[in-house]
Order: C-alpha cells, then structure tokens, then sequence
C-alpha cells in the first residue's frame, strides 16, 4: 500500500531548459522573446547585399555559440534568414533561406544534429529597420537562431 502512495506522488522530469542552460544562453547573448530564447545576430553578423555566405568574423561567432549550446546540451534550435526590401520578394525570400543554411552548415560543424536544426527563410517580412536608408537595409540582412524549449 506504501509503495502505490509513493508511485502516485512522483512527478514527471521538468520540461523545458535547465537553470544552468538558460545562464549559458544568456552569457551568449540570448534574449528570453514570445517565440523562446533568441540570438538576433543583427549587429553582430549581418551580409552584404545580395550575399548569402558568412564572412570569417561572422563564421567565428556562430561557431562559438554552437560550441556553446552543444557543450550545455541545447540540441535544437531554429535559424531563421532575413533579408532587406530591395529587389524581388520570392528571390528576398531565397536568399534568406540560402543565409540561414549557411548559418546552419556552421553548427553541424560544431556538434550539432543536421535534423536538430530547422531553417527558415523570411525574406524581408520581418524587419528590425526602415529598408528606406542603406544603414537600416544593411541591419536587415542578418540571421537569428532561437532556441526552443520543448
């Protein structure tokens, strides 16, 4: 009889991230949004106009991010491409997948699962700037990688 009350008051594991994962997230540069925990790499990797690969500096950030998450057990995240207004928006759409791949293809290089990592293209639909001055086009072509808590 004991052991059925002990059986009914176990709980379940907690869902979600750790304590020691959201410091982790949060030493990364992660903010806590309405989709879960999200690197917006505007000011930090952005692309040049019509370019979708990473450059050196960009590369060594995402690398280090993904070390991180990996080495804290965060295994799945979603990397969403943007791009500015200018130009065509099937190809804007495109492009900003092709920049999230790219993004991608670096956190697999690190540890992380291909099927871990779902990719989004956005196109110019999201913008954290006005796409009427080259300085705001410029911070709208950039990435974000969100991680997702289950």
């Amino acid at each position: 009889m004991a052991l059925l009350a002990l059986g009914g008051c176990q709980t379940a594991p907690p869902k979600g991230l750790t304590p020691a994962q959201i410091v982790v997230l949060k030493q990364q540069g992660f903010e806590l949004t309405d989709e879960g925990w999200a690197f917006g790499l505007s000011g930090k990797v952005l692309f040049g106009s019509d370019i979708e690969r990473l450059n050196k500096p960009s590369t060594g950030i995402v690398e280090g991010i993904g070390k991180a998450l990996v080495s804290a057990g965060i295994e799945r995240v979603r990397v969403d491409g943007h791009s500015d207004a200018s130009g065509k928006e099937s190809y804007n759409q495109q492009l900003s997948l092709r920049r999230a791949k790219s993004v991608g293809k670096v956190l697999t290089s690190v540890g992380m699962k291909e099927e871990n990592i779902q990719l989004r293209g956005l196109g110019s639909s999201q913008p954290v700037a006005s796409n009427t001055t080259t300085a705001g086009r410029t911070e709208n072509r950039r990435v974000s990688i969100v991680v997702i808590a289950d």
